[in-house]
């Protein structure tokens, strides 16, 4: 049986708290919503007017606490009184005189005096845990949010030997561009970089979750394979990039087609050996145009599109995929550069030869060699 015991922290003392470091939100149950001004405003709205806020519950530690359901209102509450954000969206207040005021615009230190003490002084209920395993942790959240799993990247991410360079690289500008804010306050950065390690580093993986959760916490990610990794998301974003500039619909429908989930995993392969290859962004982004356009599925390859569908985090479906943007990537540059021993320049090289170039026929699914 979990035993709890319950403290009171003031508004204030929870502030000064999350300041110093003894309130830590960086646990594998905190999931990375964050909540719109118009929320949080609300939340300050309810302090100053009485009204009741749900306890908050964390883990005891040696160091302090470990939040496992409050980060939002908690960061919510010390970013007001830090003056980090204006008041919107809420109703009018009461006063002691019994007059009521428009506070929407206002941050805590233009506040009058008296609300500021209401803020300040609201006492919060805190629900705390002393010994209590991870696996009580996780039933815990599991309950407390309405029976909502986590993913494996949420269970697993804070046991990870890399969890610091596997953060490091979730911050690359590429996510901005590939994953929804939703997608991002779930880690599905985290878990796509956790994917692109093992695609260039683990024979034949698999993107299922009871492969995944182990590699998480397992994988050890070298400094050079970090920036082998960024160096892959520099020239998928380049290629992102260069392909949206075109301007037109086709070429807005394969830019926005390559950093979906499956397809940017795709890519992180042959991206790797385009570097090695000195191909120039240019041409790399004309073969992913090529491959990626796609009329009914998302590549011109079928064998690829069939392994792009269900089931397509099983091992022998990645196998698939990858092979068959493998073998399209050499058969596209070989039948290149033997044009271009025929040819003055690319310009006498057709589009059909382009495209006929990027196809793959059924038969050739050969082993699977993430290093090409």
């Amino acid at each position: 049986m979990i035993k709890k015991a319950n403290i009171q922290w003031s508004a204030k003392q929870i502030t000064k708290m999350i300041e110093r470091g003894t309130i830590n939100f960086d646990n594998a149950v905190q999931r990375g919503y964050v909540w719109d001004n118009n929320r949080k405003s609300l939340l300050i709205h309810s302090m100053i007017e009485g009204y009741p806020i749900p306890a908050f519950y964390a883990a005891k530690n040696e160091n302090g606490y470990d939040m496992l359901d409050g980060k939002q209102r908690s960061n919510a509450i010390a970013g007001y009184l830090n003056n980090e954000y204006e008041l919107t969206g809420i109703p009018e207040v009461t006063l002691e005189s019994g007059e009521t005021m428009d506070i929407n615009g206002m941050t805590f230190g233009i506040l009058p005096e008296e609300l500021q003490d209401r803020i300040k002084d609201y006492s919060l209920t805190i629900y705390y845990f002393d010994g209590i395993t991870d696996e009580e942790i996780t039933e815990m959240f599991f309950r407390l949010n309405n029976g909502k799993p986590l993913t494996a990247i949420e269970l697993t991410r804070v046991k990870a030997k890399s969890l610091d360079k596997i953060k490091e690289l979730g911050k690359h500008e590429l996510f901005n561009s590939a994953l929804t804010e939703k997608a991002l306050n779930k880690y599905t950065n985290e878990d796509i970089v956790i994917k692109s390690w093992a695609l260039l580093n683990v024979e034949n993986p698999s993107f299922e979750t009871k492969f995944i959760r182990p590699l998480i916490e397992s994988a050890e990610i070298t400094e050079q394979q970090a920036e082998q990794i960024r160096a892959v998301y520099n020239r998928i974003l380049e290629v992102y990039k260069d392909i949206s500039s075109a301007g037109d619909k086709k070429a807005l429908k394969v830019a926005k087609r390559i950093i979906t989930r499956t397809h940017l995993l795709s890519l992180v392969p042959v991206a790797l050996q385009s570097i090695k290859d000195n191909i120039p962004i240019e041409k790399f982004a004309e073969f992913a145009m090529t491959f990626f356009s796609g009329k009914k599925s998302a590549s011109i390859n079928d064998v690829y599109n069939a392994a792009a569908g269900s089931a397509s985090g099983k091992a022998e479906n990645v196998k698939k995929r990858i092979t068959a943007i493998t073998e399209a990537y050499k058969a596209y540059f070989t039948k290149q550069e033997t044009a271009s021993k025929k040819a003055d320049n690319f310009n006498d090289y057709t589009n059909e030869d382009w495209e006929e170039s990027a196809k793959i026929p059924h038969e050739v699914i050969t082993a699977y060699n993430c290093t090409i």
